[in-house]
């Protein structure tokens, strides 16, 4: 497990790239537990680096990385397991063997057995830590968020990007409502509520698997975060339209729309031919139709201006949203990252609005929350278009920006996204 999770942070692998090899080389019983530990101990990389390494007497050398990894396992498990403290020392120990580290074995026995006590003794120093290190943030995504958000919300986002999320359905409208959603869950004993926002969102108690759901091979239900599920609702969708979903995968979205208006004329553009083929199995499962296109939307001309009369623009973005579904993007992710994919985004939106009609709506999104991405992409576009309104948006969720509205995540709620509603005027400005 070490060994996989130095390929993420030292190789930039995803995480779900790793965990299949990590999992087949594991017993079966155990592959649940190794996949959760990896996870939990991407989302509190920081604080469990800086623990680690106050712990020990001096820094690890290079050929110490795969022991420093096992020891932030270990740390892991003392902290976020009802194992007895002595089984997650011995069990790290014996690791450490197994990966051929004899040399270590001392070594992690001795720094697992400190951090036992400074537990006990509720001594551990990570309230003394830099402020990105409690918000378990990499410093220069830390730097960015304290940036637009000041440091004290920075921090409580952090906190929040480190929790477990929830399993959201939504409801196929089209099919059933949610009051009946939720009583076929009942029936099965599955303890579940409406979301907050969302229309026809359902927040599971406890994660549950999707073959357990009813009717989920027959599109009665899928699984989409709540604000995710708010996309479709500012389309502001009636029957014949033509609507394009650009960068479309894995097609929740564009599922969303025609599970609300089942008569629209859809085309979904994802630039990767493989993740069109998701998009294809969730259109399929629920017996919708669309037209699928494999194009890059920044370089490629895919109709003609004017051809739609609703556009989502939910584009490429840094993802800083939904960390806690993706731990792994904290050590993916670089700051020059950031410049170039606001650059990206640029393209797209310069790309998609002459296809969009006069008269018509774009609904810009993104995952992100980091403001350059989101209501400074909005004011900028707007600026170099005087052919484009931001109308206000009658919502009650999300925190009002100089243009559009920003989810943060929630604990136990939504993903943090943005949302910003453009449409082009009639006449010329």
């Amino acid at each position: 497990m070490a060994e996989g999770l130095l390929q993420v942070v030292e190789r930039g692998r995803s995480l779900d790239g790793v965990l299949p090899d990590l999992t087949a080389r594991a017993q079966p019983a155990h592959r649940s537990v190794i996949q959760a530990m990896s996870y939990e101990v991407l989302r509190h990389y920081e604080r469990l680096v800086y623990w680690r390494d106050e712990l020990l007497d001096r820094p690890l050398s290079s050929k110490g990385a795969e022991v420093g990894m096992l020891l932030l396992v270990g740390l892991e498990r003392l902290t976020g397991s009802r194992r007895e403290p002595s089984r997650v020392v011995n069990a790290a120990v014996h690791a450490a063997r197994e990966i051929n580290q004899n040399w270590a074995t001392g070594l992690v026995n001795a720094v697992l057995r400190r951090a036992v006590r400074q537990i006990e003794a509720d001594e551990m120093p990570l309230d003394q830590a830099p402020a990105h290190v409690q918000a378990r943030l990499p410093e220069w995504l830390f730097g960015m968020l304290a940036a637009d958000w000041g440091e004290a919300f920075a921090i409580e986002i952090g906190h929040r990007l480190a929790t477990h999320p929830p399993m959201t359905l939504r409801v196929n409208a089209s099919a059933e409502s949610v009051e009946g959603y939720l009583e076929r869950l009942a029936e099965q004993s599955v303890e579940a509520h409406p979301t907050r926002h969302a229309r026809y969102g359902i927040a599971l108690a406890s994660p549950l698997d999707i073959e357990r759901l009813p009717g989920f091979h027959q599109g009665l239900v899928s699984v989409q975060d709540e604000a995710a599920q708010l996309a479709a609702e500012l389309m502001d969708l009636s029957p014949g339209q033509r609507v394009l979903d650009a960068c479309c995968a894995p097609g929740g979205k564009t599922l969303a729309m025609l599970d609300t208006v089942p008569t629209l004329e859809m085309m979904a553009v994802d630039v990767d031919v493989t993740r069109l083929a998701r998009v294809q199995d969730n259109l399929e499962r629920a017996g919708r139709f669309a037209e699928l296109v494999c194009a890059d939307i920044a370089t490629q001309t895919i109709d003609h201006p004017g051809a739609f009369d609703r556009i989502l623009a939910d584009v490429p973005c840094s993802a800083t949203g939904v960390i806690r579904r993706h731990p792994d993007i904290k050590r993916l992710r670089r700051p020059e990252d950031v410049k170039a994919l606001v650059g990206r985004q640029r393209e797209i939106l310069e790309r998609l609005w002459p296809l969009l009609r006069p008269g018509g709506r774009m609904v810009y999104a993104t995952c992100s929350i980091l403001r350059r991405e989101n209501a400074g992409q909005m004011e900028s576009f707007l600026r170099d278009h005087p052919d484009a309104l931001a109308p206000a948006m009658d919502v009650d969720w999300g925190e009002p920006q100089s243009v559009g509205r920003q989810l943060f995540p929630e604990v136990d709620g939504h993903d943090g996204f943005y949302y910003a509603v453009l449409e082009k005027r009639k006449e010329p400005a």
